[in-house]
């Protein structure tokens, strides 16, 4: 049926039919040219048609008709038809005036922005694609009131986006946006990765191999060049039609489907972006690879052992003058043993401690000789510049009987990571076919097949971690050919190392930096969508006054991972893998609504309308993912029956989920000015037990355009154009994942085999939907004729009966129980103000700001329990955030300075046998080290809720040529860099030179020896007195930053109050006019336009080099970085025309 429908629409888009009234043309202009997407509809009548890329549109109309031209942003022009066949018009800007602005609701309902009393906000497809953003989530940032955007890892190409609208609701669960694509519900999961959506810090699901991968969100699997506007649902009121899976707000989406133009039109688009990362934290360029220079001499001429030949080289272990290799290990204190020993020099991975570079041949693990010497843009190595190439050709058309367009775009993208790319083919299709006078139809299918190679962590940063810590002597380039054995493996590095004693030096050993490097090459992972979408839409007119639509949907994708892992590691040991996992995701979508109405009712003052329906969404994952156990068997041979050990038990992984309901919503008008809107649904949930699966949940809004309601305001203030008050109330209900409350067990493999076990929390089945209650109002102004429009709005929600872990005693063989307890609160408020501030024939500057203030406040938890942990960073000592009732959600907590007086409080430290670490010369008594007092346990330390976020855009045109301007900011709120704690304590960063380089206070070391290197922790003892011991430099390094769990270390040094203000997107556009392109008499537009994205940061607060939106999760708990990408901006240009 669906096949049959779709032959009947691409006829149809073929078939160019006129009707027997006569055929109006035109073109539609404005002040730079030709305004495509411009709706054009007769007056009292459904039937519309689009402009075309060139600004052109026919209808068919009998003289006496009424045009009416719209568009976004622009002031609406009716035209009367009259004798001629030919009606150009010349639409003015509004500004986005907010009288005659018709907006998306629920279900892709048309209204008129006055009638509405809740906030939405539209973003034509233009707007969205002007800036080459990489994502349409990026796309979006900076030009959405209310909306908070965070990228995995600082924005790495074609990773995974979070959309929040208004803040989290939910303490544990999804706090995401709902996409809805013309209908159709898709899913916005990361990629091929079970359960992780709402996850603090995205790491293994057991089933999935790829799990660590960020191939991205369902929304990027969507091509931009094929939409029509995006609207933002911001309140409940707003989405409460969409029921459960609304209540975070929803995202809709609307694709072109052509217009009615004579003859077919071809659109090219071709666009072409080179991204460059431009600067990473300030390096020092003086010392290399090495732990503590040693703490008991300045004489550091005997940092380097020597072998029998003479020849310098660096050991993977410590070393000491007199040959004994010492454990690197010394915690917090850089003694071993917290014993004075002979002087000794450590060279533990990742760290830049050691030697200063001298330019002299040091023997390299692999028995080559090179230069001591720095690298300075080895980190380029790993972030290498990129580039993004889009074609997308369209052919479009139709009559007012049907309209179609069938697009294709191909992508290929280089990522700023080492050896990682991405080629995406899309098809794309949007039909429209008037079947009958009183039955018409609306097709859509987008099919995407997505490939890349490569990608780096959803959350735990980028190659495991060490690029911030990676030595300064380290040179990724050098040639490893010399090294490869027979049948293209490694040589075993360790057998036949060169070095008289120990084994080579990081960073060629374990897991670190070549590791890493040799991975991009060797160890690939490979992911593959085969992705459909599609929907069909029936809508019957049956009498005048009553109209059904039934419409259905599905987003189907199917997903492979594979992995491949060479024979050898870099050291040359046995180390091949092979590892396959699939995912199949399935959504469906069903609904039928039927519409009554009746206008001028009661005296011709009031219009109705009834509606009512019924939806039933379906929801079916399943994952299944196998490997090689063991080393494999035969080299470069990948099939799971090549492993050394047999083939391991594969895991599964199901998920289902339904969701039927019933609404209805009533709409009632009084003279087109006061507006009245009713909405109830009821939902009931497959994830939720009998008796606890309905829910139900009612919504009113109120819009009053008191400009129209009160007589003469416009004569008593001519310069108020427009003016609306709106207010809104809606209850929401919400449920769980699946199988949340039931008892099930938890399955999972041990030695190959698989094995079940019951799980820790205790399901109870009498758990409710989780609910909330939100009030919103604001008002609605145009001033000067809507040269200048104000829109503001506030807004309160509570969000109660959420579901959460309550403890329970261990006698009862479970540690927690399922519940509804805890409660959130959600205060805050919107504004946008938009204008024209010059408008004359030649040049124009319109301007628009918007921004937000949005607080989450936990007004409860479960009962006896006031802190609840949602997840940490680095383990025990590491950073967590948790919710404690009273805070605002968002509350980092970390190990803390403890403070007497407004003064950091320091210790000596003490050897084993408890007593302050001493020595003496020439009689004279010094104390080894003193170290900060930290607090007993994790204490709040920030918070990641910024206080405001927001954008500014402007559009300048003079004659052809315009240029946009989008800046945005956040403000406020807190988070924790480890890329900075990784630098830091390992002695990267140019602010660790000072004392190394002699700037430091006059230390006496134990042998005698004096030197610049000292330094005082600021602080007191215990006791009030002030610290005047003066100590070795590292002392403060590394016992004040570090970014690994096993050092307890206040974690409050690398948290930084994270504002920034940020150029997002500039863009030069020249039109070509029209009486150019008239003489091709083939080409209908043109344009060309460069552009520059995420060109620099206005103002930071962070220290330099930091990339303040790097974030290590896509969940809930934000305000973490570590390893984040490098600042990165990108220039391209795009071309587009139509034909």
């Amino acid at each position: 049926m669906y096949l049959a429908c779709l032959s009947i629409l691409l006829l149809n888009f073929l078939a160019i039919t006129a009707f027997a009234q006569k055929t109006i043309t035109g073109t539609v202009v404005e002040a730079s040219g030709p305004m495509p997407g411009v709706s054009v509809t007769i007056k009292g009548t459904t039937k519309a048609t689009q402009t075309d890329a060139g600004g052109k549109y026919t209808i068919a109309a009998a003289e006496g008709n009424i045009l009416v031209f719209r568009s976004v942003g622009y002031l609406s022009k009716e035209v009367t038809v009259g004798a001629s066949s030919t009606i150009n018009v010349r639409l003015e800007s509004s500004s986005n005036s907010l009288d005659e602005v018709q907006v998306t609701t629920a279900f892709g309902i048309k209204k008129e922005k006055r009638a509405i009393g809740y906030s939405t906000q539209e973003v034509a497809g233009k707007d969205l694609t002007i800036g080459q953003a990489p994502t349409i989530a990026q796309g979006l940032m900076g030009k959405v009131a209310g909306l908070q955007i965070s990228q995995s890892g600082g924005g790495v190409e074609g990773g995974s986006s979070r959309i929040v609208v208004r803040g989290n609701t939910s303490l544990t669960g999804d706090n995401r946006a709902l996409i809805i694509v013309d209908g159709v519900a898709i899913n916005n999961d990361p990629a091929n990765v079970n359960g992780n959506s709402g996850s603090s810090v995205a790491g293994n699901t057991g089933a999935d191999v790829s799990s660590n991968n960020d191939w991205g969100t369902g929304l990027n699997f969507i091509n931009q060049d094929d939409i029509e506007n995006i609207t933002v649902l911001k309140g409940p009121a707003a989405a409460a039609l969409y029921g459960a899976r609304g209540g975070n707000g929803v995202i809709l989406i609307t694709r072109k489907k052509g217009s009615n133009r004579p003859g077919l039109g071809v659109d090219y688009n071709y666009s072409y972006r080179h991204t460059n990362p431009y600067e990473i934290q300030n390096f020092q360029n003086e010392y290399g690879q090495g732990g503590v220079a040693s703490m008991l001499t300045a004489d550091n001429s005997k940092m380097f052992p020597t072998n029998t030949a003479g020849q310098r080289y660096q050991i993977g272990n410590s070393y000491n003058p007199t040959g004994t290799y010492l454990s690197n290990s010394f915690g917090t204190v850089p003694y071993p043993n917290g014993k004075l020993t002979d002087a000794y020099f450590s060279y533990p991975g990742s760290q830049s401690w050691g030697p200063r570079f001298d330019n002299q041949p040091i023997l390299n693990y692999d028995g080559v000789l090179r230069p001591y010497s720095a690298q300075p843009d080895n980190w380029k190595a790993f972030f290498p510049d990129g580039s993004v190439v889009t074609h997308n050709v369209a052919i479009s058309g139709g009559s007012d009987n049907a309209t179609g367009r069938l697009s294709y775009t191909r992508n290929d993208t280089k990522a700023n990571i080492l050896n990682s790319n991405m080629q995406s083919n899309t098809f794309n299709l949007g039909s429209t076919l008037k079947v009958s006078k009183k039955l018409s139809a609306e097709v859509t299918a987008s099919y995407v097949n997505f490939t890349r190679l490569n990608a780096p962590s959803v959350g735990a940063g980028y190659l495991g971690g060490v690029i911030y810590s990676m030595p300064r002597d380290y040179n990724p380039y050098v040639d490893f050919d010399n090294t490869y054995g027979p049948n293209n493996t490694r040589k075993d590095v360790l057998t036949s190392s060169n070095f008289p004693a120990g084994s080579p030096a990081y960073p060629y050993s374990g897991g670190y930096i070549a590791n890493q490097y040799w991975n991009a090459f060797n160890n690939n992972t490979v992911f593959n969508r085969n992705g459909l979408t599609g929907g069909m839409k029936l809508m019957a007119d049956l009498t005048d006054f009553l109209n059904v639509t039934a419409q259905g949907g599905v987003d189907n994708s199917n997903d492979v991972t594979t992995v491949k892992n060479q024979p050898t590691d870099i050291l040359g040991q046995a180390n091949g893998a092979y590892k396959l996992a699939q995912a199949k995701n399935l959504s469906t979508n069903l609904q039928a609504f039927a519409r009554l109405h009746k206008d001028n009712l009661f005296g011709k003052e009031i219009n109705a309308s009834l509606t009512a329906g019924v939806e039933r969404y379906y929801r079916n994952d399943y994952i299944s993912s196998n490997r090689t156990d063991g080393n494999l068997v035969k080299p470069f041979v990948f099939a799971l029956n090549n492993g050394s050990n047999p083939v391991p038990q594969p895991e599964e992984t199901k998920y289902a989920k339904k969701i039927n309901s019933a609404y209805s919503f009533l709409n009632l008008s009084y003279k087109n000015y006061l507006f009245l809107e009713a909405t109830a649904r009821n939902d009931w949930s497959s994830t939720l037990a009998n008796g606890a699966n309905s829910y139900f949940y009612p919504a009113a809004n109120l819009s009053y355009v008191f400009t129209d309601g009160i007589k003469g305001i416009q004569n008593s203030l001519p310069w108020l154009s427009f003016g609306k008050l709106k207010f809104s109330y809606a209850e929401t209900g919400s449920d769980t994942d699946p199988y949340t409350i039931f008892n099930v067990l938890d399955v999972s493999t041990n030695n190959g085999q698989q094995a079940q076990s019951l799980p820790g929390t205790l399901k109870f089945e009498g758990v409710q939907p989780q609910r909330s209650r939100s009030y919103e109002g604001g008002v609605s102004l145009g001033f000067f004729k809507n040269r200048l429009n104000v829109d503001l709005t506030a807004y309160s929600m509570k969000t109660y009966n959420q579901i959460l872990d309550n403890p329970l005693a261990l006698s009862s063989g479970f540690s927690n129980v399922k519940i509804n307890t805890g409660s959130l609160g959600n205060t805050g408020f919107e504004f946008i103000v938009s204008g024209s501030p010059i408008k004359t024939k030649d040049f124009s500057w319109d301007v628009s700001i918007s921004g937000s203030h949005a607080r989450t406040k936990v007004l409860a938890l479960q009962d006896g329990v006031n802190t609840l942990t949602l997840g940490n960073f680095f383990g025990g000592n590491g950073i967590s955030q948790r919710v404690q009732v009273g805070d605002y959600y968002g509350t980092l907590y970390g190990k803390d300075f403890t403070y007497m007086n407004g003064s950091k409080v320091v210790k000596r430290a003490v050897g084993t046998d408890g007593l302050p670490l001493q020595y003496t010369v020439d009689g004279k008594s010094y104390y080894a080290g003193t170290q900060w007092v930290l607090t007993n346990g994790e204490v709040a330390i920030g918070n990641s809720q910024p206080f405001l976020t927001g954008g500014i855009t402007n559009t300048f045109k003079y004659k052809a040529f315009s240029l946009y301007v989008l800046a945005d900011a956040k403000i406020g709120g807190d988070t924790f860099f480890g890329s900075y704690a990784a630098g830091m304590g390992s002695g990267n960063l140019e602010e660790t030179l000072k004392e190394r380089n002699g700037g430091g206070l006059p230390l006496v070391y134990p042998d005698g020896t004096r030197a610049n290197t000292g330094v005082i922790l600021d602080g007191v003892f215990a006791d009030g007195t002030r610290n005047t011991d003066v100590v070795n430099y590292q002392w403060y390094y590394q016992g004040t930053f570090s970014a690994w769990n096993h050092l307890g270390v206040p974690r409050s040094a690398a948290v930084f109050k994270n504002s920034w203000m940020k150029l997002r997107e500039v863009a030069l556009t020249y039109q070509v006019p029209a009486k150019f392109i008239q003489k091709t008499r083939f080409i209908q537009n043109l344009s060309l336009s460069l552009v520059g994205r995420d060109l620099f940061y206005i103002f930071t607060t962070i220290p330099k080099g930091l990339n303040p939106e790097g974030v290590n999760s896509i969940g809930n708990m934000q305000g973490i970085e570590y390893d984040s990408l490098p600042k990165t901006r990108s220039f391209g240009f795009t071309i587009r025309s139509s034909f």
